[in-house]
């Protein structure tokens, strides 16, 4: 088990996060977002391209569409929490190998149904047809006569679901209907050999510490997308690598080699004004969500049906939500505040608000509280 222990002031713990999520100093490319934090989620497209311009300098829209689509150095699955995320293509067999021992939502329902042999040869033969095509849609399947269940066909996965965990296949469309391409000829150059589950989850457990420590077994657990019990076992595999911390009466657990750096002194945390919008990396990382939204304001952040709103952080800790619209006049965005905004916090949201308009290539219409 973890031999160190100290006591870590809650300041101590924003500033690291903040700073190992790459909002502080930025990360050297897009690519690097998307490995260190193991995936930007990107169930709204643009999203997770506002979540890695957050972190890199000189990124804009087009660019992330270009390293998707054209260049493919970035790559979108479902991941963790069955959710669509943004990877580093490098890691797509990371990605795979780490989520091998959960089947998808059909997979389990035609285990129930004993008709897990025919949903695993409807799986096998979509596999064939899509290598055969290259790309393909839920259309192009329905058309192909093979899927007699119209919820393998259901926009939230289906059979693509599972092309996509056996690690086959990738979302492949800008816009409009979902496109999914077969991995051989979206990227046939990437060297595909699947580590073992175990080791795969030790690695992605050492990612997680080393981005969004110190954290609880339950944190990575939520994260991930899976049972404490599994957390609790990779924790003990790499027991030594670790060291233990307590934050405000409850035991976290984070990299040792990381413990200096937690210890820096986070005087300039409470300079710091961040735009984090949707469903940010940072909103997503811990299942106790107080050390980043206040408790009186976590049903204005985290709403019904999942959605997780986009918040000003300032100090580390949210002082208002906020949304965005484009139009073909600009960008218009508007604050929720919590509380009354002072002028500092007010005119670094306005310039970061002109630097997300040029994010988008548009010029900024309006800020609105």
């Amino acid at each position: 088990m973890p031999t160190t222990s100290l006591v870590i002031d809650l300041e101590q713990v924003r500033w690291f996060r903040l700073r190992r999520s790459g909002l502080i100093v930025p990360f050297a490319t897009p690519e690097n977002v998307a490995q260190v934090l193991f995936g930007v989620q990107a169930q709204i497209h643009p999203a997770a391209g506002v979540a890695i311009f957050n972190r890199t300098t000189g990124f804009n829209y087009a660019r992330y569409e270009q390293l998707l689509f054209d260049d493919r150095s970035l790559v979108k699955l479902w991941g963790q929490r069955g959710t669509l995320h943004v990877y580093a293509t490098t890691d797509w067999p990371l990605v795979c190998a780490m989520l091998a021992d959960r089947k998808s939502w059909w997979g389990r329902t035609a285990e129930r149904t004993d008709t897990l042999d025919v949903y695993t040869e409807l799986v096998t033969r979509s596999e064939a047809l899509l290598r055969a095509r290259g790309m393909m849609g839920r259309s192009d399947l329905r058309a192909s006569g093979l899927v007699t269940n119209e919820e393998h066909l259901s926009p939230w996965g289906g059979v693509f679901s599972d092309l996509v965990r056996l690690g086959y296949a990738c979302h492949a469309a800008r816009d409009g209907e979902g496109i999914f391409a077969h991995r051989t000829f979206w990227r046939p150059d990437l060297a595909w050999e699947l580590p073992d589950a175990e080791a795969a989850n030790l690695e992605v457990l050492r990612r997680y510490l080393r981005a969004y420590g110190p954290a609880t077994q339950q944190d990575f657990a939520y994260w991930r997308g899976g049972k404490v019990e599994s957390t609790r076992r990779w924790l003990a595999a790499i027991a030594d690598e670790l060291a233990t911390v307590t934050v405000n009466g409850v035991e976290m657990v984070l990299l040792r080699e990381d413990v200096d750096d937690l210890l820096a002194p986070a005087e300039a945390l409470q300079r710091t004004v961040r735009m984090l919008y949707r469903f940010d990396p940072l909103l997503l990382a811990h299942k106790d969500k107080r050390w980043i939204v206040p408790t009186a304001h976590h049903q204005q952040v985290f709403r019904i049906a999942g959605h997780i709103e986009g918040v000003i952080l300032e100090g580390g800790v949210a002082v208002a939500t906020w949304r965005y619209i484009r139009k073909t006049g600009g960008l218009f965005i508007t604050l929720t505040p919590f509380k009354r905004l002072s002028q500092r916090v007010r005119r670094a949201v306005e310039k970061q608000a002109l630097q997300l308009a040029h994010f988008f290539g548009l010029p900024l219409a309006e800020v609105n509280a």
